[in-house]
């Protein structure tokens, strides 16, 4: 498996994880809004992480990147279900550090 293909199928698993503990009973519109992000972003995440494995880009200027993807994590599903705000951005903090946490484990160890 690619590094990246294990890289995004952790992602997954853990948006699933993090989406239960955060989300209770709307984690099915929050695994659906983990999966936009992962989407709408992959493309800047395969090239952040592959700079990121090759040294020439450090941890710090990784997570300032996926830290500055917070808008494209909009939770559309979340917010049409009527989930308050506080949860909603509890779910986006636990979500951006989960990408940079996973990249971290994947691509550095």
């Amino acid at each position: 498996m690619e590094k990246f293909d294990e890289f995004k199928a952790a992602l997954e698993d853990g948006i699933k994880d993090l989406a239960k503990k955060t989300t209770q009973d709307f984690a099915d519109q929050a695994i659906d809004d983990g999966k936009v992000f992962l989407k709408d972003t992959e493309n800047d995440l395969k090239r952040w992480t592959k700079l990121l494995a090759s040294g020439d880009l450090t941890e710090d200027d990784f997570k300032w990147l996926v830290q500055s993807k917070k808008d494209v994590a909009e939770m559309v599903a979340l917010k049409q279900k009527g989930l308050g705000l506080a949860k909603i951005d509890s779910f986006r903090r636990g979500l951006l550090d989960l990408v940079v946490n996973t990249a971290f484990d994947v691509f550095l160890a």
